[in-house]
This record gives structure tokens, C-alpha cells and sequence, in this order.
């Protein structure tokens, strides 16, 4: 509550707020719509935004409790996607060394796309192992259960990344708030499992309204840590 009583009053502010203890924000690797800095550089916008996607899909098939991996193959590509983002990334971070060389020029529309699509492939592999830890009785299903149910997840984040690449002005608001809420969501779930542990209560989590408690403390924790880690880069 005092998080967002406090200063700055402005919503934009405060989801900036959260945004500087949480990413570089480098203006030259985040996209800029109606005027104003998106709280998050590109490819993090682009990872919250892929985990939305696949978080959606999941509630839609009713496979919030999965406790199973897909497929190996698609495991395979999943993790592709996750090593793509890394070797971008790892190429992105070489630009900012004087004379280093690279491997291909870094861009934002290559930094939205492999975020995005390492959203989508972490939304399909953490789950199971969230969902041992949490309930009593997870669901023997797989995240995806075939190739096919991939598919439209793509073509999903492909259509979102082409429509932030536009920049509309009335996406500040969206995009901002599916960001920052991304990043607090997964921040305070992080930290629900600790709170879980420390009060031996693994596997003992039988319905949503369970786990209300835990995950009002995650965020609780989430909000402190993000809170501290603002005053450390402020101050140094």
C-alpha cells in the first residue's frame, strides 16, 4: 500500500519506477510511443509479453495445473528459443564495448522478437515444475500436449510484436501495464514459493483461494526488493 501511495502519483511514473530497478532502459533499446520511454527496454517488453501469451493459452485450455513438459521435440524448440534470445543478447551487450566485434547489427525488432519468443517458451517450461512445488493434486497434462498448439501461440506473439514495432499512441498504456504487471507477476510468484517453503507448505495448496496468502506476501517481498534495488542504482 505505501508502494503505491508514495510518490510519484503519476501511473506512468510509477510503473517507470519499477521498470528502473528491474532493467537497464537504455532510451536506444526501448521503444518510445506517444512521447514516452515504455518502462522496460525492448526485449523485456517483448519476454512479459510472450509469458502473456502463453500464460493465456494455458488458462484458455485449462491447463493452469499441468505438471508435465511437452513434447521432446518441442522441448528442442522451445529451448532453441531460449538459446536465440541468449546469443542476441550476448551479441547486444558486445555493441556497448568499444571495437568489439559482433556478429550482426543489434536492433529492436530483433530484441522484441527473440524476448518474445523466450516469453513463450518459459510460460511453457516453468509451469510443471511451479505446479509440483505449489498443489496437492497438480494434472497429469503437458503445457502442450502437440505440435499444432504452438502454432497459434506464434502467430499470436507475431501479430504483438508487429503491433508494438508500430508504435501506436494508444498502446503506451497497454503495453506498459502488460509489462511491469508481467514482471511483478513473476517476481511475486518467485517469492510465493519461498514463502511456501519456509512454512512447509509444498504440495499442500488444494485451491486459488489458498494461495491468495502467498502470493499477497510475494508481492509484498517483491515490492521491498524493487524498492531497494531503486535507492542502490539511484545512489550509485
Amino acid at each position: 500500500g505505501l508502494f503505491f501511495i508514495a510518490a510519484p502519483p503519476d501511473l506512468l511514473d510509477k510503473l517507470n519506477l519499477i521498470g528502473f530497478a528491474l532493467c537497464h532502459r537504455l532510451p536506444h533499446r526501448s521503444f518510445v510511443i506517444d512521447g514516452h520511454q515504455l518502462p522496460l527496454c525492448a526485449r523485456c517488453t517483448g519476454m512479459y509479453l510472450g509469458m502473456l501469451i502463453g500464460t493465456l493459452f494455458l488458462i484458455v485450455r485449462r491447463r493452469t495445473r499441468a505438471s508435465r513438459l511437452p513434447l521432446r521435440p518441442v522441448i528442442v524448440t522451445l529451448v532453441g528459443f531460449i538459446a536465440i534470445m541468449g546469443i542476441d543478447g550476448l551479441n547486444s551487450t558486445i555493441s556497448v564495448i568499444p571495437d568489439a566485434p559482433q556478429l550482426w547489427p543489434t536492433t529492436n525488432f530483433l530484441r522484441i522478437t527473440t524476448g518474445t519468443f523466450y516469453g513463450l517458451a518459459i510460460s511453457m517450461l516453468f509451469p510443471p515444475y511451479l505446479n509440483l512445488v505449489v498443489w496437492s493434486q497438480p494434472t497429469g497434462d503437458r503445457t502442450l500436449k502437440r505440435w499444432r498448439e504452438l502454432l497459434p501461440m506464434l502467430i499470436v506473439g507475431t501479430v504483438a510484436i508487429a503491433i508494438v514495432l508500430a508504435q501506436p499512441d494508444w498502446l503506451l498504456y497497454p503495453i506498459a501495464l502488460i509489462s511491469i504487471g508481467g514482471a511483478l507477476a513473476l517476481l511475486s510468484l518467485i517469492n510465493s514459493i519461498f514463502v511456501l517453503s519456509a512454512l512447509k507448505l509444498e504440495n499442500a495448496i488444494g485451491r486459488w483461494r489458498q494461495l491468495a496468502w502467498p502470493l499477497l506476501c510475494g508481492l509484498a517481498l517483491a515490492l521491498i526488493e524493487i524498492t531497494l534495488l531503486d535507492l542502490l542504482r539511484a545512489a550509485s
